[in-house]
């Protein structure tokens, strides 16, 4: 057990190092995809909504925005539970964002009393107007391994057989050196990401969008790419009715995340011992 502060931060710095060249990939991927989540921003009129100085629709995008970064940072030093936590953040922004698209008028009340928008509250009501929200299958799981209890803190503890009768515990300090485990999380934010470009954000820029078309070709482009990092994801496009004719509508028909499943509903140690995926960064 490191009890060191100055050896735990040398160990992250050189694990963020090294965690940028092994995602490299994924990294180059994650700035295209965030380039185009604010590229329509600057067309959007502040409190588009409503006539007032602020719009609850742009702090949730930028709450989303902040999420997304700071998951991507967290998973880079080596600590998975903690952008867990800000990944279920995503997750209630994202259902917000569906809520308020569909009741306009509880956007004002969020911004006056918080406690009425819980998550399963949220869910309920957006059930009742039915409107899909598939990123709350995720929630509980998401909860279940950010949440202070045994199975989200059995990675920060191993255990080494002595002798019949010694067995000495260690707990582990600062970022984790686990490229598969992190790699998993990474696809599920990945995940999030797109889910968020193609259902999310459309109702909020459409209306303001100039170049709509290329901006939803950018979208769709990066699904080859997310598959070829190891998320199978189908999405086919739902009717246009009314108004809606000139958008698009795209509807998320299946979410074939086998191994981010895996990865979530099964917590096995040996899976996720270090994997000497990273050279040896010392401690």
């Amino acid at each position: 057990m490191e009890t060191n502060y100055d050896k735990v931060k040398h160990f992250e710095d050189n694990l963020h190092i090294h965690s940028c060249k092994y995602f490299s990939k994924q990294l180059a991927l994650f700035d295209e995809m965030m380039k185009a989540y604010m590229e329509p921003l600057h067309e959007i009129p502040i409190g588009w909504h409503f006539k007032r100085e602020k719009s609850p629709e742009l702090i949730l995008l930028a709450r989303m925005f902040n999420d997304f970064e700071s998951s991507k940072l967290l998973l880079l030093y080596g600590l998975p539970e903690q952008a867990m936590m800000a990944m279920r953040d995503i997750i209630e922004c994202m259902m917000l964002f569906r809520l308020f698209g569909s009741d306009p008028k509880l956007a004002l009340r969020w911004m006056k009393n918080l406690k009425e928008y819980h998550p399963s509250t949220v869910k309920a009501r957006l059930d009742e107007l039915k409107v899909d929200c598939p990123e709350y299958s995720f929630y509980g799981m998401l909860s279940e391994l950010a949440h202070p209890n045994l199975l989200s803190v059995a990675s920060r503890v191993t255990e080494q057989k002595l002798t019949d009768d010694l067995i000495i515990e260690s707990y582990h300090f600062g970022g984790m050196n686990n490229p598969t485990w992190i790699g998993n999380i990474f696809r599920n934010l990945f995940i999030f990401l797109f889910l968020t470009m193609m259902s999310v954000l459309p109702p909020a820029y459409f209306p303001f969008l100039k170049n709509r078309e290329e901006w939803w070709n950018k979208v769709i482009a990066f699904k080859d790419r997310l598959v070829e990092l190891g998320a199978n994801i189908e999405v086919e496009e739902g009717e246009r009715t009314g108004k809606e004719k000139v958008e698009r509508d795209m509807v998320f028909k299946k979410l074939k995340i086998a191994n981010i499943k895996a990865a979530f509903s099964l917590f096995d140690k040996d899976k996720i011992a270090c994997d000497k995926g990273f050279p040896d960064i010392g401690s």
